[in-house]
């Protein structure tokens, strides 16, 4: 393919509007493809003009280090866990240091890029924390253009990046590219190009290797780069501890502990309410088995009590010939009283009596001290006034609480 065939798919506008390719320029600037028009910013600006596309970072060749090892035909599992050391005598950093992806597979062989963990997180950490995810973070020699016959050579600003195969390929400074091709045409043997394909700047020296084909200068780098790329087929240095997912679950893993505390609260909250409401059940239950109790101790002969207010109020518009008592007569002394009677289980009713607006409640108890919180009890009611004559009379000690609706 030469660079006329090649232009058109470049500058096709529907990759653009789904894809933002970006590479870097130094340690600060990053250069992206911004609507087919080369553009150089920090990476907040990228994170501005990216939008919602999707972001393919370029890793410098000069960074990853691509090769090959033979595929087994099972135990793939085991086989990706000894990877690192299969080819540890072909990196010079130790391999616990080093993050590996595989590629394509062909022929029994298989793709293998390695580059540094450490390098690799700053970049994904540097998108991070201005708000991106890459899609995808490639080697930068498999992004040029591919042809079974011919390797293809980008030269540009003392550099120069190599694509030597399907999934091979590497980039050097200039300096070091002939010696670095003459060794790596020698290990190619028979399977050595027949020509080699040149994009950008010109480089002395290249003629004695063979069939030189000259491309003519590319308007800029970055394009020819991302048309090369192939989704779901190009190399993916996202895998394993890098991958995707595993970028999402390190972004959330700070909420985590947050959303477990929010979890917890809300079923503390839970287990409280219900607490509460059976508590409030309980003393419901407590209150109207004493309103039943005191019913039949001031009703004898009731043979059945369903609402002991209800039917209260009906004995007493019985008993007085008029309408039910008002609010302040006698059910309400004795809703006051029972409400604190209920408190006090050692302390029993063992009469009662109203009369024109007063109430009186024998009582008997176990001690003087109980008496006296319950006549403390009665006189915290708002609305009621309380007497209380208390006397000791050989084992047990009686009380006379006489109530009434205290004076406005």
């Amino acid at each position: 393919m030469n660079t006329d065939q090649l232009l058109p798919i470049i500058r096709d506008k529907r990759i653009l509007r789904q894809w933002i390719f970006t590479r870097f320029i130094d340690s600060e600037r990053f250069e992206w493809l911004d609507e087919d028009q080369p553009t150089q910013g920090t990476v907040g600006e990228l994170a501005r003009r990216a939008g919602g596309k999707r972001l393919v970072l370029i890793a410098p060749g000069e960074t990853v280090l691509l090769t090959h090892t033979t595929l087994p035909e099972r135990n793939r599992s085991q086989w990706l866990k000894a990877l690192p050391y299969a080819l540890e005598d072909y990196v010079a950093e130790e391999v616990e240091d080093l993050h590996f992806a595989v590629g394509s597979a062909r022929s029994g062989e298989a793709a293998v890029a390695a580059i540094r963990h450490t390098m690799l997180r700053s970049w994904l950490d540097r998108c991070t924390q201005a708000g991106l995810t890459p899609t995808a973070v490639v080697p930068e020699p498999l992004l040029l253009p591919f042809d079974p016959d011919s390797w293809s050579l980008l030269l540009e600003s003392g550099r120069a990046v190599v694509r030597c195969g399907s999934d091979a390929g590497f980039a050097t400074e200039r300096d070091n590219l002939l010696p670095l091709l003459e060794l790596a045409l020698a290990e190619a043997g028979e399977n050595a190009p027949a020509s080699l394909r040149i994009w950008g700047e010109s480089a002395p020296g290249l003629e004695t290797l063979g069939e030189i084909q000259r491309q003519g200068d590319v308007p800029e780098p970055l394009r020819l780069l991302a048309a090369g790329y192939q989704d779901g087929a190009t190399l993916n240095l996202l895998q394993g501890s890098h991958s995707r997912h595993a970028q999402w679950g390190k972004r959330l893993r700070p909420w985590r502990i947050a959303a477990m505390l929010a979890g917890l609260w809300v079923g503390l909250q839970g287990v409280l309410q219900v607490g509460e409401y059976w508590q409030l059940q309980n003393e419901r239950v407590a209150l109207q088995a004493e309103m039943e109790r005191l019913f039949r101790e001031a009703v004898p002969t009731a043979r059945r009590i369903v609402n002991p207010k209800a039917q209260l109020e009906n004995r007493l518009r019985e008993l007085r010939g008029g309408p039910a008592v008002e609010e302040t007569g006698f059910l309400d002394l004795l809703l006051h009283g029972g409400q604190v009677l209920t408190g006090f289980d050692d302390v029993r009713l063992r009469g009662l009596r109203y009369k024109t607006g007063q109430l009186d409640m024998e009582l008997a108890g176990d001690s003087l001290e109980t008496l006296d919180r319950l006549r403390q009890r009665l006189t915290e009611q708002a609305g009621l006034a309380t007497q209380m004559r208390t006397t000791k009379r050989e084992d047990r000690i009686e009380s006379r609480v006489t109530l009434t609706k205290a004076a406005l």
